[in-house]
This record gives C-alpha cells, structure tokens and sequence, in this order.
C-alpha cells in the first residue's frame, strides 16, 4: 500500500550550487547567479516569524535613513535597514538611476541628496511624492534603529571575521 505522496523537500542551502567564488550571505538570496537586493541576511530573517512582512521595503527604508542623515555610510545605512551592504548598494543604485537620489563624492566620502518632488513608483500611490512618504513615515534616526533592536523587530546583520 502507497501512502499519500507528500511535495518534495528543498535540499538544504549548503547542497544549493552557488557562482564560483560568491558568497551568498554578503550580497542577498542567490539563485542561479541573480540577486535579490531586498534579501535580509540569514541572522536578520531568521529572528522574524514565518510569514512576517513588513509595510515598507528596503529601498523606503534606505531611503528614509538618508533623509536622517544623507552623511551616513553603507555600512551603518545595512545595519539599521537589516540588509547586506551589497544590497545598500544595489538599491542605492536603483534609487540614482530612478532620479530619486543624487550622489555627490564630498572628500572620500558621498553625500546623498534626495529629490522630495519623485513621485511613488506603484500606481497606487504614484500621486504621492517621495516628501509625502518622508513626512508620513518620518526619517531613520539611530534612535529607531537602537529601539527596534532592543524590541527584537529585527537584528542588525553579523559582522565576518577578517582574520
């Protein structure tokens, strides 16, 4: 007697081919060589619930860090969000070509200055202009980011070891 046929299993991540010299904790989901730049770090997405969600997505949230302070480095800008900084840079890269941000290089470092008047992409919302968005929701400062740690909302990635 045949017993009810159950869906098969993923193999597990560390079975999953991956691109020759790529890590796919450093730079977001891999699969088959494409990135997700919105992925969370392994430690970030494991200390949500299955099934969790959020209202804003990662480019809202880098978005609302540089208005905070358009100073801030990639890296700080990862930890807050809950992303790599890989994906800080993919999605700091779709926000320049979408003509929602500008950078300017200030020293050795960038200056970001976001354009208030971008209009929302989704059509939903596209009468809403990105000042709109910043106001609603307000800007990232450090303080969000230390209390939402400190209410376990979400764990800022781990750091590799370089030695």
């Amino acid at each position: 007697m045949v017993g009810p046929m159950r869906p098969a299993e993923p193999p597990p991540d560390h079975a999953l081919p991956t691109p020759a010299g790529s890590d796919p904790t450093d730079s977001g989901t891999v699969d088959s060589g494409v990135v997700d730049a919105g992925a969370e770090p392994a430690d970030a997405a494991a200390s949500q619930t299955p099934g969790s969600w959020m209202f804003l997505s990662n480019h809202a949230h880098v978005l609302l860090c540089l208005a905070a302070d358009p100073h801030q480095t990639l890296p700080v800008i990862a930890q807050k969000v809950g992303i790599t900084t890989r994906a800080v840079q993919l999605i700091l890269t779709d926000l320049i070509q979408g003509g929602y941000i500008e950078r300017t290089k200030v020293g050795r470092r960038n200056h970001y200055r976001i354009n208030p008047d971008g209009h929302l992409r989704h059509p939903l919302e596209a009468h809403h202009r990105i000042a709109d968005l910043i106001t609603a929701v307000g800007p990232a400062t450090p303080d969000d980011a230390r209390d939402a740690s400190a209410d376990g909302a979400s764990t800022p990635p781990r750091r590799r070891r370089t030695g």
